[in-house]
């Protein structure tokens, strides 16, 4: 353990890991960036899941709502305090007041905590961005396939949260394992990097609600009542519906679909199934949809 003295309070700060770190990371970047980034009070995992793995393999990192590419970057810094930063901030406050030498245009109170605390970049940081990409990412699919799980089903949904929970609850009951994307643990990760940990199934259902409704522009300047208008599933559905198509292929997704929706018109070739009342309708054409391919869903 090592004291780092902060005006009057003395900080603690640790050479080794342990509960109840944190950890704070320093971007310094090229000049024709903003020169700087600063991402406080993370945990170990977060460190590793959203700086670490992505700076090992050449990816892009996003802190603060902003993407750093990894050209952009310089040097990276690392270090670790036992407390959070709020807690020395008001130290290197004291420090300041207390000092008779006043300095304009220094570095923010937050870069200061980061500053102070141990600095452990050498135990993170072994090399230049992508410096791993090849074997940490070959790994981290030999990884991900190990872990696939044979009976797991992806649903991709919008705001029908009732025709999602019965699409959950038919699964369940012929022996698979249903992934929607909020139930999962977000464990510090992005909502893309989220979704990427959770997609790696053998099949996915699609629902397409009428969630918006929109029409084109070239029906904005018409008056109203004569506008063609349709309604169309959430932007994130069809995203993840393409996502996956392009993973699983054709075979491996199956639209559910109320009429009222309007369908992709250059997804022609995949299995829509549509859907008035309840998925009780169309069960026995989605069970066969999923032995063809591959699972064994629980019959009888």
């Amino acid at each position: 353990m090592e004291t780092a003295e902060v005006g009057a309070v003395a900080i603690q700060t640790s050479s080794r890991g342990g509960a109840h770190l944190y950890y704070h990371v320093r971007f310094e970047l090229d000049s024709s960036t903003s020169s700087k980034e600063l991402k406080l009070d993370m945990t170990a995992e977060q460190l590793q899941e959203r700086i670490i793995r992505p700076y090992e393999l050449g990816q892009p990192i996003i802190i603060n709502g902003r993407t750093i590419r990894p050209a952009e970057i310089e040097r990276v810094r690392v270090s670790r305090s036992d407390v959070p930063a709020d807690n020395i901030i008001p130290a290197l406050e004291q420090e300041d007041r207390n000092s008779s030498v006043v300095v304009f245009g220094g570095p923010s109170y937050e870069w200061r905590v980061a500053a102070r605390a141990t600095d452990v970049t050498d135990e993170f940081i072994q090399g230049p961005p992508g410096h791993a990409a090849s074997t940490a990412e070959a790994g981290r699919v030999q990884t991900m396939n190990a872990e696939a799980s044979s009976d797991s089903v992806f649903i991709v949904h919008g705001h029908d949260h009732a025709l999602k929970a019965e699409l959950e609850v038919f699964l369940s009951e012929i022996g698979l394992n249903p992934i929607v994307l909020h139930r999962q643990p977000d464990e510090g990760l992005t909502v893309i990097e989220k979704f990427e940990r959770h997609a790696n199934v053998p099949f996915a259902f699609v629902l397409l609600t009428p969630d918006d409704f929109a029409y084109s522009a070239a029906e904005a300047d018409k008056p109203e009542p004569e506008r063609k208008v349709e309604f169309r599933a959430r932007q994130n559905v069809v995203f993840e519906m393409g996502f996956f198509v392009g993973k699983l292929g054709r075979s491996g997704v199956c639209c559910i679909y109320k009429s009222d929706v309007a369908l992709p018109s250059d997804l022609a070739g995949l299995v829509y199934k549509p859907v008035t009342n309840s998925i009780g309708e169309i069960g026995y054409s989605l069970i066969k949809e999923l032995q063809a391919a591959g699972l064994k869903p629980r019959v009888g």
